[in-house]
C-alpha cells in the first residue's frame, strides 16, 4: 500500500512540473496578445495544447490512484493527514509545493485571459463604432474553400 502512496506523491510532483512549464506559456500568451502577434499566440496555444493532453493523462492516473487508496473523496489539502505517519511530512511538502505552483500558474493564466478579453472588447467597440454588430461581424468572413491558411497558422484542433 505504501507504494500507492508514494506513486501518488510522484504524480503530484509531475503535475507540479507541468504547471511550472505552463506558467511561462501563460506569460508568453499575454505578451503575444499585447503585441498583437498572432503567430506567437498560435505557437503558444499549440504548446499549451500539448501540456493539456498531458494534464488529462495525469488526471486519469490521479483519479485511479485515489480510488485505489480509498481517498477519492478527500480534498487535496486534507490528504497529508490521511497518509501513513512516516509519509505525512513528505505528503504535506508535496501538497504545499503543488498548491503554491498552482497559485502562481493561476495568476499568470488569469492575467493572460484578462488581457485577451480586454483586446476582444476593444475589437467589439471598434466594430460598433464602425456600425457593425459584433455578433454578426464573423458571418461571411470565410475564405474560399480552396484557400489554405499560412503554414505557420495551422493548428490541430482535434484534441
Amino acid at each position: 500500500m505504501e507504494d500507492l502512496y508514494r506513486s501518488y506523491l510522484k504524480l503530484l510532483r509531475e503535475l507540479g512540473g507541468t504547471l511550472e512549464k505552463l506558467t511561462p506559456l501563460a506569460q508568453q500568451k499575454a505578451e503575444a496578445v499585447r503585441a498583437d502577434d498572432l503567430l506567437a499566440l498560435d505557437e503558444v496555444l499549440k504548446q499549451e495544447q500539448a501540456f493539456t493532453l498531458n494534464l488529462r493523462g495525469l488526471e486519469l492516473r490521479r483519479t485511479k490512484l485515489l480510488a485505489q487508496m480509498g481517498l477519492d473523496k478527500v480534498r487535496l489539502i486534507d490528504l497529508p493527514g490521511r497518509y501513513p505517519p512516516e509519509l505525512q511530512a513528505e505528503a504535506r511538502k508535496t501538497v504545499d509545493n503543488l498548491r503554491h505552483t498552482y497559485e502562481i500558474y493561476r495568476g499568470y493564466a488569469d492575467m493572460a485571459r484578462s488581457t485577451l478579453e480586454l483586446n476582444l472588447h476593444q475589437i467589439d467597440r471598434i466594430l460598433i463604432k464602425a456600425g457593425v454588430d459584433p455578433k454578426l461581424a464573423a458571418e461571411g468572413y470565410e475564405s474560399p474553400a480552396n484557400m489554405e491558411p499560412p503554414k505557420k497558422m495551422k493548428t490541430d484542433f482535434r484534441a
